[in-house]
């Protein structure tokens, strides 16, 4: 018996034995489910917190870590340093960082 994908909106069949579409099954993969993942959450004084003791933290929001790792990049804070209080890899430091030069100058 083949059913609808469970995702609101979605027109597509689920799989059989399943609830979600193909499409969505990679999503999730990928990116992680939307109703668990918190990005657009943020306390701003968890956040203020940790920019100003640099330490690093669990359980910060996607979100957080964007705006930590922005309030110590103001602070002139090594990629390095800043990737090991939000508990990521200076790479993604690097990238947030080149979007932000990115998004000023246009």
């Amino acid at each position: 018996m083949n059913r609808a994908c469970r995702v609101d909106g979605c027109t597509r069949q689920a799989r059989p034995q399943r609830h979600l579409c193909q499409a969505h099954r990679n999503r999730i993969s990928r990116h992680g489910d939307p109703n668990f993942t918190q990005w657009g959450t943020a306390d701003e004084a968890d956040v203020e917190l940790v920019i100003r003791e640099r330490r690093p933290v669990e359980g910060l929001t996607r979100l957080e870590r964007v705006l930590i790792a922005r309030g110590l990049t103001e602070r002139q804070v090594p990629a390095a340093e800043v990737a090991r209080i939000v508990g990521v890899d200076k790479r993604t430091v690097e990238r947030w960082r080149s979007r932000d030069r990115q998004k000023q100058a246009a």
